[in-house]
């Protein structure tokens, strides 16, 4: 399979693959903002679409200068990842809705919602 090897530093920190059929992403991130004072990190993820589950096998903060070294390799072997969890939509969409209602308050809005029409 092809998996990616990821080394920050000469130092190993995974090998990372999700077989013949999936997604694997390797993203390196930096939030430039004056709150978060320009966050720095790597990740290194995928997708089981048979199971539609998302593993994580590494979040890294990083720092000025950090040297990262993704290789592309074919093997027959990649480590476990460190979580595995399925995307929960009912929590995703209490989340959005409390997003929507944070919003209407900072922005002062008026948020007006009308009754719900039974199904015939």
């Amino acid at each position: 399979m092809r998996a990616f090897k990821v080394e920050v530093n000469s130092k190993r920190i995974c090998v990372a693959g999700v077989g013949t059929n999936g997604v694997l992403s390797a993203t390196t991130n930096c939030v430039a903002s004056p709150a978060r004072r320009g966050d720095l990190f790597l990740e290194v993820g995928g997708l089981f679409p048979e199971t539609d589950e998302h593993a994580l096998w590494a979040h890294l903060k990083l720092k000025v200068g950090d040297r990262i070294v993704l290789k592309v390799i074919e093997t027959d072997s990649v480590d476990k990842p460190r979580e595995r969890y399925r995307f929960d939509s009912k929590a995703n969409a209490r989340n959005q809705k409390a997003y929507v209602l944070a919003m209407v308050k900072q922005f002062g809005w008026l948020f007006l919602t009308r009754p719900r029409q039974e199904r015939k």
